[in-house]
């Protein structure tokens, strides 16, 4: 087989191979079908999705209208199977997930005066802490959202009075769980696998907190947001345009 032809076909199917183990090895295992799949949960596929649609009509090509022995109707280009490979190797060895998590994170304890976690919100600029107990065990998300509602709940005569009011007393007003866990080391895939499973359930996750061991007693070494996610996607396409 020409040298050229086995490597595009070769690396082809590694990168099929990944669509099966990314969408649980389905039934239906076709690649254009999987690649429709894997481009609403994973960034590197949504980048390159026109790219390797197209590559799945050249490797139909090769295979299926071959003329004769080693003479095909079509031939990938050399700079085609850099691509591909380029592809393949982001799949074998995808960033971790605390590369794209906002750090150090910030955390308040469950005791912790409202008055000084509404300042922090300000300072930071930020829309959520962590809240953990004396002993360090997660206590909860605390969110902006959350704040204001507590807010809502506990005003009297248009007075509110934050001088006894502490961090656990607004967890309370938190209406879902927001917020999951995953291993610092964790492949960037299994962080948007997080976030895509929220939106099949309808839940509204407002952070992934990434800890060294996934464990969510565990002291945060990142946190993790939709507007961060947009980090992956940004990196996928300067890597391409570095190529």
């Amino acid at each position: 087989m020409n040298d050229i032809v086995e490597q595009f076909e070769v690396t082809f199917n590694q990168i099929h191979q990944h669509l099966k183990e990314l969408n649980g090895f389905p039934k239906n295992d076709n690649f254009v079908e999987l690649l429709q799949r894997s481009k609403r949960k994973h960034s590197v596929i949504r980048v390159h999705f026109d790219q390797l649609k197209q590559y799945a009509k050249l490797r139909n090509a090769i295979v299926h209208e071959r003329i004769s022995g080693d003479y095909f109707i079509a031939t990938p280009h050399e700079d085609v199977v850099k691509a591909l490979k380029r592809i393949k190797r982001t799949l074998d060895q995808p960033p971790e997930a605390l590369e794209f998590a906002t750090r150090p994170v910030l955390f308040f304890k469950d005791d912790t005066e409202l008055s000084h976690i509404i300042e922090a919100f300000q300072q930071h600029r930020v829309s959520q802490f962590p809240i953990y107990t004396n002993d360090r065990t997660f206590a909860g998300l605390l969110t902006n959202d959350g704040v204001v509602r507590w807010l809502s709940e506990n005003h009297q005569n248009g007075t509110i009075t934050l001088d006894k009011a502490l961090a656990s007393d607004v967890l309370s007003s938190e209406r879902e769980r927001s917020v999951e866990f995953l291993k610092a080391s964790a492949p960037v895939f299994e962080l948007e696998e997080q976030f895509e499973i929220s939106l099949v359930q309808n839940r509204k996750l407002k952070a992934v907190i990434l800890t060294d061991t996934g464990n969510p007693d565990d002291l945060p070494a990142g946190i993790v947001t939709t507007w961060d996610l947009i980090k992956v996607d940004q990196r996928e396409r300067e890597d391409e345009e570095d190529e």
